[in-house]
């Protein structure tokens, strides 16, 4: 991490060597992210067009890096941010008005119950330390695989794997503790 915060630093600056490194060392995370978040909704070309895309904008937003957070959480955000974007741009998936079905008041319900349930669960995540969050964010939804993460946060991956059982089942608890029947 201290190599990044140099790196960071280094960008601030305007080094543009800072940002060739930069590329070089999380070029292959930001277009993994981007696969995983898409869920494979992207063609390749445009996993790298949103690649090329988070690197000038980190260099276009480099004053105003905060290099406590660290690049895998700007470089990641960016990411997500993008493919969003790409998705807001693309057609959408039915051409006639009657193709849209309109829920019923169940299904209404149903989704009012999970935006219930998913304001909860990020209570809990956010009341995790920084390292379980980190690695349960990375995890679940960025789609990495825990050599990727234990690779990026310098831990083993049997680390890994025990930080996201234990955190696991703080959220059971945490849930549970709030009337959500862990399943």
């Amino acid at each position: 991490m201290l190599k990044d915060e140099k790196l960071m630093t280094a960008l601030k600056k305007g080094n543009v060597s800072a940002l060739e490194k930069i590329m070089k060392k999380y070029s292959g995370y930001v277009c993994t992210v981007a696969r995983n978040f898409s869920r494979g909704a992207l063609s390749e070309e445009d996993i790298d067009e949103i690649s090329v895309d988070v690197f000038y904008k980190l260099w276009e937003l480099r004053g105003g890096l905060d290099i406590k957070i660290g690049l895998s959480a700007y470089l990641s955000a960016a990411v997500r941010n993008m493919v969003k974007n790409r998705f807001r741009d693309l057609p959408p998936p039915f051409e006639d008005i009657s193709d849209f079905e309109i829920p019923s008041l169940t299904s209404v319900e149903d989704a009012a119950e999970l935006a219930l349930m998913t304001e909860c669960l990020n209570e809990g995540i956010s009341g995790l330390s920084e390292k379980e969050r980190e690695i349960f964010l990375r995890f679940y939804l960025y789609g990495e695989k825990t050599a990727q993460i234990a690779d990026a946060m310098s831990v083993s991956e049997s680390s890994v794997r025990t930080n996201l059982s234990r955190t696991r089942e703080k959220l059971k608890i945490f849930m549970n503790s709030r009337g959500y029947e862990y399943v």
